[in-house]
């Protein structure tokens, strides 16, 4: 929506997968209450680190995708250093709650494991989630008249820093909530979110820029 290609939101992932580990350091004893109490808290975590790129980095290099491309990779990789700077770099395990264990066997040859069955529901509810924000509150239209004709929508009384700044907030937020669902299927490390953004570029490849 922001025409915006930021080479660090892979590290906004590992951001949300990190929050996830930390409230199972916090809450041991309840390892179903934190996971659900993490999806909220890396929205929150990874909400606020977008707000300061976009604030501090990204809002200085509207209309220059090269220039930006080049400051969020040099970001994602100051974002990973300062995760093995606390953390270390070895990888860490998020414990699956126990209602996630285990697999549905179909037959001998087919077996679907239930944390990613939950995790392709939990994927939809965020997806609907979104379409309700962007269709159906004022955030939402403000984010569309701003994509569609800044000018006009300056013009109309839109605040449209403050669009810029919610809007990278809000994508920022779910990148978080996705790190969170990955720490259920694979070990969260520093390098957690390069695995996935050559993925999510093909994708915004193929589907087109704003689309």
């Amino acid at each position: 929506l922001m025409g915006v290609i930021n080479m660090a939101h892979g590290e906004l992932i590992m951001i949300g997968a990190y929050t996830a580990y930390v409230m199972q350091l916090l809450m041991p004893q309840h390892i179903t209450l934190s996971l659900w109490l993490a999806i909220p808290a890396a929205f929150v975590v990874s909400g606020l680190v977008g707000i300061g790129i976009e604030r501090g980095i990204v809002r200085f290099l509207y209309g220059r995708p090269l220039e930006t491309l080049l400051a969020t990779f040099g970001l994602s990789l100051f974002l990973q250093q300062l995760v093995r700077s606390i953390f270390s770099p070895l990888n860490r395990s998020v414990q699956t709650p126990e209602f996630m264990s285990g697999s549905l066997v179909i037959n001998d040859a087919l077996s679907l494991t239930y944390n990613r069955l939950y995790i392709v529901v939990f994927t939809l509810i965020v997806f609907a989630a979104l379409q309700l924000i962007l269709k159906r509150t004022s955030l939402g239209l403000k984010v569309r008249a701003v994509s569609q004709n800044r000018a006009m929508a300056r013009a109309m009384g839109v605040r449209s820093q403050w669009v810029d700044a919610a809007t990278f907030g809000l994508g920022s937020g779910i990148a978080g909530v996705a790190g969170v669902a990955l720490s259920q299927l694979t070990n969260v490390g520093p390098n957690l979110g390069q695995a996935y953004i050559i993925d999510s570029f093909m994708v915004v490849v193929f589907g087109g820029v704003g689309n």
